[in-house]
């Protein structure tokens, strides 16, 4: 294939996502249809199967590239941060941003369903193993900074507290009372705090 044919098909895959997107930040995964995904491009059934063969596909690559786009922000600000106190607050208002903007994109309803998906599992996967790689070079960064003990393996403990960062937020979900808005600022900005004080403990256990 030509390389010119490639860049259209980047550029057609491109457009598909954007479009995906806007419906699934407005209304969800469930209440988003392939034909309307279709029509808000004015492309054919056929022209939009041609790129992803269902609309889960669609779903996890939408989910990834906002995914993706955060974790590089934060991992860019990484780079040149001069304590881990600056890298959390990035991170943690890069969270809420993500949190605040797609909350419907993110289903918090269906995370906290008894059993997930294997959709959701597979979303779960992708999102941990970003964060996972994220927090472990978050923690060696610590390390050099001095601000850190060396005797914890970066990647064993960022993977035992993405684990402990997942769970803290399904319980709260999963236990507000039936008319709480999981979507509302205010509690997201609650659950961001709640967050902050976990992550400083954890992390000054780790000196």
């Amino acid at each position: 294939m030509h390389s010119h044919q490639m860049a259209e098909q980047d550029q057609k895959r491109e457009a598909i996502l954007e479009a995906a997107l806007k419906r699934f930040k407005r209304f969800g995964l469930a209440k988003t249809t392939m034909d309307e995904i279709a029509k808000d491009l004015e492309i054919s059934k056929g022209s939009l199967y041609y790129y992803f063969s269902d609309k889960d596909r669609i779903y996890v690559a939408v989910v990834e590239r906002i995914v993706n786009g955060c974790f590089i922000d934060i991992s860019t600000f990484l780079e040149t941060a001069g304590s881990m106190q600056e890298v959390m607050d990035r991170y943690l208002s890069v969270k809420e941003w993500m949190l605040l903007e797609y909350h419907l994109l993110f289903g918090t309803n269906m995370w906290v369903s008894d059993k997930p998906s294997s959709l959701m599992r597979q979303i779960g996967e992708m999102v941990h193993q970003s964060e996972i790689r994220f927090i472990s070079s978050w923690l060696k960064k610590g390390i050099g900074l001095g601000e850190l003990s060396e005797q914890h393996d970066p990647a064993v403990t960022a993977d035992l507290l993405v684990q402990v960062m997942f769970g803290f937020w399904i319980n709260w979900c999963k236990w507000q009372t039936a008319d709480f808005d999981l979507q509302d600022a205010n509690n997201i900005k609650e659950f961001m705090n709640r967050e902050r004080k976990m992550l400083t403990i954890f992390f000054n256990g780790l000196k």
